[in-house]
């Protein structure tokens, strides 16, 4: 899935939809940024809405997988270098991302 942000012309890529006091939420990562951000629903426009991959239901929303099974969710939202690191690799195994990108 990729949102864009109504402030901004940055396309952002989804890896996980939650909701939280009956507003939906999506947890963004963008480049130039080292971790996610979360974006409310109706402060974004849909680019595209597949959500390709692995994702799993875990504490109110879908999440991409390996966000869960290797615990870099937190970590990721503290903008901890680490996750950052981690989640890359992920992402450019996968094919998720062009290797070059990021």
């Amino acid at each position: 899935m990729k949102i864009q942000n109504d402030r901004s012309e940055k396309i952002i890529d989804v890896y996980a939809v939650y909701w939280s006091h009956g507003e939906t939420y999506f947890y963004g990562f963008s480049k130039g940024y080292n971790g996610l951000l979360a974006y409310k629903a109706s402060n974004v426009k849909i680019i595209d809405p597949v959500m390709s991959g692995d994702f799993i239901f875990f504490e109110g929303g879908f999440f991409y997988k390996p966000l869960i099974e290797e615990k870099l969710l937190d970590d990721l939202l503290e903008y901890d270098e680490t996750a950052y690191n981690r989640f890359l690799e992920i992402l450019k195994a996968e094919g998720k991302i062009d290797p070059d990108f990021y």
